[in-house]
Parts: structure tokens; sequence; C-alpha cells
């Protein structure tokens, strides 16, 4: 982190510098903060955490899982298989210690191999659901496009029906309206109050008709809202069957898939502890024939591991420390830009480790990390 830390610190204050608004520009709103005082001299300084801001960034856990790695590889480079002892009075003290050391190492093994299977299990399970809840969403717009067929085709049949019954009231209806309006035409030319009663009997006929027509109407719209229910309910009972079943699939294959992981994982300490028991008899062999010869290609054998290891965990190492130094960049140039945004927002001509004291320094950690998770 040191490197990151160092690196930051310069790269900040260098850019901060040329990030205010030119002269004439508007000046971007800056957002609430806590008041920064200002210089004599009118220069606003401002400081971040780095550390936090490093562990905010959204790769934080790839440079975690990286630095854990290389520390790892470290304390193997430094931490070498001691040589077989070729002394017959310390030969069974110094068989057990080798013997608790290679334990040791298979524990630490074990325990990671666990942990890079528990962590497949956990990338699986989330991968099936993911793409349980993509077939899911796509299995409700089907049916809720089918749903919405339905119960349009159930309101079409309900408008032909009403429209049906209104054409057979208008006609049940049509000759005694015009009886009367013949007789209102006749009778109303030499008796007003006849034609009066007429004309009160046709508005009472027509009413009736309209009420007929009226009453039918919400008969149906009820039966279509019932119909509408009811087709909804299916469909939601249909579907919370359908999400049930997914569920149980997901967990089935889930609690299989933690099966597999947990034989091929019994299986590898099997493999490993075989390997351990092998390697130990070996080496217990060479100390009770105390043949020299055997001693010496021990140790033969010994040089050569040692030699293939070193070579090959430093291979490891330069290639973890490449991948640790273009993850690194690319973070801080991402945090440098969010730090330089937010110093523009607050008018900051320069940005300091929280390390390095100021008078009068605001801290732009929160606005950073506010940055840094928004994008």
């Amino acid at each position: 982190m040191s490197r990151l830390a160092a690196g930051f610190v310069l790269l900040a204050t260098v850019t901060l510098a040329g990030c205010r608004p030119q002269a004439g520009s508007p000046a971007p709103t800056p957002a609430p903060t806590p008041q920064v005082e200002v210089t004599p001299s009118g220069f606003r300084v401002g400081v971040v955490d780095f550390n936090t801001l490093i562990r905010a960034h959204r790769r934080w856990p790839e440079l975690d899982v990286l630095i854990r790695k290389i520390e790892a590889v470290q304390f193997r480079l430094a931490s070498p298989p001691q040589p077989p002892d070729v002394s017959g009075a310390t030969a069974d003290v110094d068989l057990q210690a080798e013997a608790e050391r290679l334990r040791a190492s298979l524990r630490a093994e074990l325990d990671e191999l666990q942990a890079q299977m528990r962590r497949r299990v956990e990338a699986f399970a989330s991968d099936l659901r993911a793409e349980g809840e993509a077939t899911l969403a796509e299995q409700q717009r089907a049916a809720n496009v089918e749903l919405q067929k339905v119960i349009e085709a159930k309101r079409d049949e309900v408008q032909r029906e009403l429209e049906k019954f209104e054409l057979a009231t208008m006609s049940e209806y049509r000759i005694p309206l015009v009886n009367l309006r013949l007789k209102a035409d006749v009778v109303g030319i030499s008796n007003e109050e006849e034609a009066k009663r007429l004309g009160q009997e046709a508005d009472r006929i027509q009413k009736e008709r309209d009420e007929k027509i009226r009453a039918k109407a919400q008969a149906l719209e009820k039966q279509l809202q019932e119909f509408q229910q009811a087709k909804i309910a299916e469909a939601e009972a249909r579907f919370k069957a359908v999400v049930a079943a997914a569920e149980e699939e997901a967990n089935a294959r889930i609690r299989a898939k933690e099966a597999e992981t947990q034989a091929e994982f019994e299986v590898a300490v099997r493999s490993r502890e075989e390997t351990l028991r092998s390697a130990m008899e070996a080496r217990r062999q060479i100390v009770v024939n105390g043949a020299q010869a055997q001693i010496r290609a021990a140790q033969d054998r010994y040089a050569r591991q040692l030699e293939a290891e070193g070579a090959r965990l430093r291979k490891e190492m330069e290639a973890l420390t490449q991948q640790r130094l273009r993850l690194e960049d690319s973070m801080i140039a991402e945090i440098r830009i969010e730090i330089a945004a937010v110093a523009q927002e607050h008018r900051v001509d320069a940005v300091l480790m929280n390390t390095v004291a100021h008078p009068g320094a605001v801290d732009l950690t929160p606005a950073v990390i506010a940055r840094l998770r928004r994008s």
C-alpha cells in the first residue's frame, strides 16, 4: 500500500493544481461540505484518506486478493522446507518436526482449497438464481400477454352481447313508440291535453327501454369484472406454483453442487494425505537404513525440488506483481479523476494525504467515495 500512497500524493497534488475553472467560465455548483478555511493567500487545501478511498474502490476486493496471494508466495519463498538431516542422533526428532511442518502445510492447503470450492458453489448459486429470475420474468411477461388476450376476448364478447341486447330492446319498443307518436300527431291538433298525456307515455316507455339497456350493461360489466378477477387470481396462483417449483429445483441443484464439491474435496484430502504418508515413509526409510547414498539422493532430490519450486514461485510472484501493478495503476487513475472532479467542485487548489497536517484542510474523502460508488 506504500507504493499506492506515495504515488497518489504526488500525482494528486500535481493534477489538482490545474483543475480550477478557467477565467470567465461558470463555476460548478459545489455539494454541501464542511466549511473550508482559506489561507491568507487564498490557497485552498483539501485532504483525503487514501486507504479509505482504495478500500472504497469497487476493485478493492481484487487487489486485496492479489495482495494476500503475493504475501502467501513471499512467505513460501522465505520459508522453504528444511533439507534432510544426515545425522543419525537427531534423525527421529527431525523426522517428527518435518512431519508436523508438512501436516501444517497440508492443513493450510486444504483450507484454501475448501474456501475456493465454497466460493465456486456460491458463484454457481448466484448464476443459477440470476438465470432463474430471468426465466421467471419472461414467463410472467408471456402469462400477462396471454391473460390480456383472454380478458380482451371476453370484453369483446360482452360488448357483442350488449349490442345484441340493445338492438333487440330497441326493436321491442319501436312499435309502441311509433304508435304513440302517430296518436300524438293526430290528437294534438284537437286535444292538447291528450297529446300531453301521449307524450308522457312515450317518455315513460323510452325511460323503461333505456333502464333495461342500462341494467343489462351493468350486469354485463359486473360479469366482466368477475371474470377478469377470476382469471387474474388463476394466473397468479399458476405463477406462484411456477416460482415455488423453480426455487425447489434451484435449491436441489445447489445441494447437488455442494455434494459434488464436498465429494471432490474429500478425494483431494485423501490424495494429499496419501502423498504425505508416502513422503514421510520414504523419509523414514532413508533414516532407518542410514544409507549415505540414499541420503545424498534424497538431498539431491530436495535440491532439485527446491530449485524447481523456487523458480515456479518466483515466476508466480512476478506474474502476480505485474497483475497487481496494472490493477493499482488503474485504480489510482480512477481515484485521481474523481479527486480532481471533487476538488474542482469545491474549488480546492491542492489535495494532501490526511497524514499531512494542514490548517483549514477539508476532508474530501466522503465526496470522492460517493463518486466512486456512483461510477
